[in-house]
């Protein structure tokens, strides 16, 4: 475990920090709402980038041409009680709020066109004149419905007649889940007016709650009040739009309201159960699919509606009509937040219907599901930003980030999929900053002691090499095919007593200095120097293919400089130096070998104790370099050699072939 450690440190650390950015993540995502504010924009944003109505453009005074969305339903269609309307009604001294004979006569001719059904998003909560004559036109249409709210506080004067109205609401609901624990966010229902409420083909409720940020992208399509369920006006139009009843409507709160026995033709996904399921949550909210902005769905002003006679145009036949305030000006106004900025309270309805009939619902990832994506995002970070340089982990960060951004939208475009959004971006580049950081500040140390430790043992180049990949020095000790190089001077004892021991070490100096240079231009590792004996190595810590030859290039350059120095030296009046040089190439344990206050950069094995006896064979022979036959199979096809014997050192059972070497061909 600990070699494996050593060996993979980039990767456990790297992979430590990605877990504990996860952990860390997940406890804020689950147990805090500080990344609540981004997730909400940025499904915001998701639906800003899908939306594909068009601006209104005027083509003159008093004439627009509006392009139709394609995802709104053309059997939902506002009646707007807007600025056109509320300029003709002031011209004939009609202000706001309208007179109910006025609702009267608009609900007696718009009834006459058959339509699905006719949704007024008025409050009739107050006894008023001609509400006698609003009742006969209600109950004349046979398919007007009108809403109330639901207070979240309880009101303190009641109308006197609440008992009774109370008593129309009744009419549909479902009992409570005696399991439901849900919290309870309304405390008191505020009905239509008995008369109004009774000649109406249904009731239901009209809240819109929005989250958080201000901004509405659900609607409660269930409301628990007094032990049962009561359905929302628009959950009341899709059971008239089906035609079923309350024993069609099953609920489980935290999952779905199911509706059954539908129409095959009238389902926009038909079904072999014939059945719809609506995804709610625990306290029966629904998330809305809004379509766009503002005037999505097709809309017509209310004033041109207030008339008497019939409608024989059959422009209204089998149409929702959704009558509502639909004026920035004159009326008293219902504008709610939604993903796409500022829409009417009407258009919030028609976007909840128009995602229920057509079966167009959002489906988001639970809480686990999101987990795990951060998860596995996490995996991806500690093995890529640890694997790579810097430069290519900022590249993968930002792929990475690019990617699952791609793959969230298109999700959510083409299966309205919400995944988590933000918090694994964010994640992202914590993470690799952090990782980032720590390899920075641990890489200068391990640059710093690359330098210090191998800057006086082999080359440049190597050294150079090593700072790019420190992969490729792996510490600790391991098992390599390497190729050592043992050299010595013959006779220093005798040359060491003709000289001061001042010009002894000037002279060795020279010599060592020479002999080295050798050692780091074939990119060999010097591994010691033991009086006048030299040990070098090569095949580490750099990977090199060729130990072999290099080392053998070394050796008999070596042996040329040397014919140099002493042709210098015999001019100077100073002795002449012979060395004699042996290589073995074969399994031997390379690394970091020593105490915890001392240790050295060096090769063990039997295989290196070949190569120092070989050394000393020369003398038996009369030779300059011997190689070992384990050396000459590597470089047989490059050098010139000359069999010398078939030997066995000590410490080796077997015989071993020796050559000299004599060039390099």
């Amino acid at each position: 475990m600990k070699k494996f450690l050593q060996t993979h440190k980039n990767y456990v650390i790297g992979i430590a920090i990605s877990m504990i950015t996860f952990i860390v993540f997940s406890l804020v995502y689950t147990q805090s709402n500080l990344l609540d504010g981004l997730e909400n924009g940025s499904i915001n944003f998701r639906f800003f980038l899908r939306d594909p109505s068009e601006k209104s453009k005027k083509l003159q005074e008093g004439v627009k041409i509006t392009k139709p969305n394609p995802r709104a339903r053309k059997d939902i269609m506002i009646i707007g009680l807007d600025e056109n309307t509320t300029r003709k009604f002031t011209e004939q001294g009609i202000v706001w709020p309208y007179p109910w004979n006025m609702h009267a006569k608009f609900t007696k001719f718009i009834g006459s066109g058959n339509p699905k059904a006719i949704f007024f998003d008025i409050m009739f909560l107050d006894h008023k004149k001609h509400e006698d004559e609003l009742a006969e036109a209600l109950k004349e249409a046979r398919v007007a419905f009108l809403d109330f709210p639901f207070e979240t506080e309880e009101v303190d004067v009641k109308y006197a007649d609440i008992k009774e109205r109370m008593e129309i609401l009744n009419r549909i609901k479902w009992p409570a889940d005696p399991a439901d624990t849900s919290p309870k966010w309304v405390d008191e229902a505020v009905p239509p007016t008995p008369k109004l409420a009774g000649a109406a083909k249904g009731i239901g409720y009209a809240n819109i709650r929005p989250d958080s940020d201000s901004i509405n992208r659900k609607l409660p399509l269930i409301v628990k009040f007094n032990n049962a369920y009561y359905p929302s006006i628009d959950l009341v139009l899709t059971m008239h739009f089906f035609g079923i009843e309350s024993k069609d409507v099953e609920i489980r709160m935290g999952k779905y309201v199911k509706l059954k026995n539908l129409p095959a033709d009238k389902m926009a996904k038909p079904n072999p159960e014939r059945e719809i399921l609506i995804p709610i949550d625990d306290k029966g909210f629904m998330d809305i699919n809004f379509i766009g902005g503002p005037g999505s769905f097709g809309n017509i002003s209310y004033y041109y509606f207030v008339k008497d006679g019939k409608d024989t145009s059959k422009s209204l036949e089998n149409k929702i009509l959704l009558v509502a305030a639909y004026s920035v000006t004159g009326v008293a106004t219902d504008i709610h937040k939604s993903p796409y900025g500022d829409l009417f309270g009407i258009e919030h309805h028609a976007n909840a219907l128009n995602t229920i009939l057509n079966q167009d619902f959002i489906i988001k990832f639970s809480e686990m599901e999101n987990l795990l994506i951060l998860f596995v995002i996490a995996v991806l970070m500690g093995f890529t930003v640890s694997k790579f340089s810097i430069v290519k982990s900022t590249i993968v960060t930002f792929l990475l980030s690019i990617v699952y951004l791609v793959a969230a939208y298109l999700l959510f475009d083409k299966a309205n999929v919400i995944v988590i959004f933000a918090t694994p971006v964010i994640q992202v580049f914590s993470t690799f900053t952090v990782i980032t950081v720590y390899r920075v500040l641990t890489e200068q140390q391990e640059k710093k002691y690359i330098r210090q430790t191998f800057s006086k043992f082999v080359s440049k180049s190597v050294v150079d090499e090593l700072l790019q990949d420190p992969e490729k020095l792996k510490l600790g000790g391991e098992k390599k095919i390497l190729t050592v190089l043992f050299s010595d001077i013959r006779g220093f004892t005798s040359i060491s007593e003709k000289l001061s021991p001042e010009a002894l070490v000037e002279h060795l100096n020279e010599y060592l200095e020479a002999m080295t240079e050798l050692v780091f231009k074939y990119d060999g590792t010097l591994d010691k120097y033991v009086g006048d004996e030299i040990m070098a190595f090569w095949g580490a810590p750099i990977p090199q293919d060729n130990h072999a030859i290099l080392a053998s290039k070394c050796a008999v350059e070596m042996m040329a400089k040397l014919n140099e120095l002493n042709a210098k030296w015999t001019h100077m009046g100073k002795p002449e130096l012979h060395i004699g040089i042996g290589l073995n190439t074969g399994d031997m344990v390379v690394g970091n070998m020593g105490s915890s206050s001392r240790m050295d950069y060096t090769l063990m094995g039997d295989n290196v104790n070949l190569g120092a006896r070989l050394e000393g064979t020369n003398k038996v022979y009369k030779t300059d370099i011997i190689i070992s036959e384990y050396t000459y199979e590597h470089v047989k096809d490059q050098v010139i050699i000359r069999e010398l014997d078939l030997i066995r050192v000590k410490g080796k059972q077997l015989p071993v072939k020796i050559y000299e070497l004599v060039d390099i061909k």
